[in-house]
């Protein structure tokens, strides 16, 4: 009598929890496979001006290299890159940084998001190029599915994602705000009307507290105040300085793709400096 292993060698099954229906979804940063595209790739150097790290699925500005100098690089290592402010202006909007070739970012096991410093290598795609790029976006966005894919939508640069669509308004000075540390409620004043929205997002930058540096829910607008939905918890904070970051307008690019609840995004700590992956993102393909 010996011991044999009994199996079935036509039973198709799986290892518990390898695969399921849950790892159906997109990684933002992420390019669609295209031979006819994939040649369109660029790469540019990481400002020195900017201020956090970059990583995929981030909205890009880019500028023209002269010579090199100690904060222009080299132009045959390409442009100079950096976050889009605005779909218009200095900063406009020109391309998306992706994960593709990124083999120079910085992991850790506290930040396993690929990560890129001021005078690092960027890898971009250009509007117009035609690549398929995996972004962040706002779950409410799940409303387009069944729709075309040219409906409008805004682009967050606060957030670096895909919102619903905001008419487009210029950036403003912050007066003064308050904070309330239980309920994580911001209080912002202006001198003049701004032009966000009850329920859209708004992006701020330039704040003494670095953790209200970033893109926050609008509950309410009243004349030249506002109130958002910013994270609870962060003590008592006397706030100085602040704008309200240009927003809104139409992002030229088509959606063909949509992934609600089931994607892979970032999710970046301005205190710690970590990037992490949000395991139940929302996430779409955008034609650019």
């Amino acid at each position: 009598m010996v011991a044999n292993v009994t199996f079935n060698p036509n039973l198709t099954t799986n290892a518990a929890g390898s695969f399921n229906v849950t790892s159906l979804g997109y990684t933002q940063g992420c390019v669609l496979p295209d031979p006819a595209i994939r040649f369109s790739l660029s790469g540019g150097v990481l400002s020195q001006s900017e201020t956090i790290p970059m990583w995929g699925g981030v909205g890009i500005y880019e500028f023209l290299n002269g010579p090199a100098t100690s904060t222009s690089p080299d132009p045959s290592l390409g442009n100079t890159v950096g976050r889009a402010t605005a779909l218009t202006g200095t900063y406009a909007l020109t391309g998306f940084a992706v994960s593709e070739q990124a083999y120079n970012g910085i992991t850790t096991p506290q930040s396993p998001v690929g990560l890129l410093g001021s005078g690092q290598n960027v890898h971009f795609y250009r509007i117009g190029s035609g690549a398929r790029i995996a972004v962040a976006i706002d779950p409410a966005l799940v409303s387009l599915e069944g729709g075309l894919i040219n409906q409008q939508v805004s682009w967050d640069f606060g957030g670096q994602r895909l919102v619903p669509y905001v008419a487009a308004y210029a950036a403003l000075a912050v007066s003064s705000a308050t904070y309330v540390s239980s309920t994580g409620v911001l209080t912002v004043n202006f001198g003049s009307a701004p032009g966000v929205t009850v329920g859209s997002d708004a992006a701020f930058s330039g704040f003494n507290s670095l953790a209200l540096n970033q893109s926050w829910s609008v509950l309410t607008v009243s004349g030249n105040t506002i109130t958002v939905q910013a994270l609870p918890g962060l003590g008592t904070l006397s706030i100085t300085g602040g704008t309200l970051l240009a927003g809104g307008g139409a992002l030229n690019a088509e959606i063909v793709g949509i992934n609600i609840g089931n994607s892979m995004t970032v999710s970046y700590d301005p205190v710690t400096g970590f990037a992490t992956w949000n395991r139940s993102g929302s996430t779409a393909v955008i034609l650019i």
